[in-house]
């Protein structure tokens, strides 16, 4: 029995520790936007055996990408792995402006609206340079955008508006409710058109936020991309006894291999 203790704290530090992906396989690089004036600090993570001269390489652009970059890149590593498919490159995008600005769709109480010129900057600054510097495939069912919360509320924006940069969803807790649910307006407003897209899209949600304004805009979006597209794949995932928080990661892992299994 005297062993135990010490046993246990080395298994609980263990199972704490924090993800990081591998060094060796992280490139790091600023662009200072000329879109919107904001400096962005990209990491890119790279498949094992990254051979740029003879690959090309779906992307995935991470919103919050301080805060997700070695969780996201290292889970990207072992889902490929798990199903025997090739990889992708990982490209985290730090903060500029707050995300408040960058994130949010239009000017409100809750944020500034600055979401087209961070879509301009992404567009015509960062993927193109993606695309000449690591290989990037140029093709849009290549391209997976991935956001929490705001950063939700973002991908949806992209979805609606700019369908055109990105094939692939993954939208976790998004923030439907800003600006009395704007995005609803804008999925209706842009239907016919993005429903001649094939898109892969995963949602994901925690069961507590089921009680507050996460959800009711959160399902009514789902059912609308359920019912009204053709060329569509899409899925939605509650994580039981969650919150807004407890729910990312599970949920990023989720929709992860939803992306893998259905590109």
């Amino acid at each position: 029995m005297k062993y135990l203790i010490p046993v246990i704290i080395i298994l609980f530090v263990t199972s704490c520790k924090k993800e990081e992906f591998s060094p060796r396989l992280t490139k790091e690089f600023s662009i200072q936007s000329i879109s919107n004036g904001a400096n962005y600090k990209i990491k890119v993570g790279l498949p094992e055996n990254y051979d740029p001269a003879v690959h090309k390489y779906a992307t995935i652009y991470l919103l919050d990408g301080e805060e997700n970059f070695d969780f996201v890149a290292t889970k990207c590593n072992e889902i490929s792995q798990d199903f025997s498919t090739s990889n992708m490159l990982v490209v985290s995008i730090g903060y500029g402006y707050d995300r408040t600005v960058d994130y949010t769709p239009t000017h409100a109480s809750e944020g500034n609206g600055g979401a087209n010129e961070f879509m301009m900057f992404i567009r015509n600054e960062l993927i193109p340079k993606m695309e000449h510097d690591f290989s990037a495939d140029t093709i849009r069912r290549s391209r997976v955008i991935l956001g929490h919360s705001f950063g939700g509320l973002y991908a949806a924006f992209a979805f609606t508006k700019y369908n055109d940069v990105f094939g692939n969803y993954i939208m976790l807790s998004p923030s439907l409710w800003y600006d009395n649910e704007i995005l609803l307006r804008y999925e209706q407003d842009n239907r016919n058109d993005n429903n001649l897209n094939h898109q892969v899209v995963f949602m994901g949600i925690g069961e507590l936020e089921r009680s507050g304004r996460m959800f009711a805009p959160y399902e009514a979006f789902y059912q609308r991309l359920k019912n009204n597209y053709t060329h569509m794949k899409v899925e939605s995932r509650m994580e039981s006894h969650l919150d807004h928080m407890g729910s990312k990661n599970p949920n990023i892992i989720k929709g992860l291999k939803f992306y893998f299994q259905n590109r």
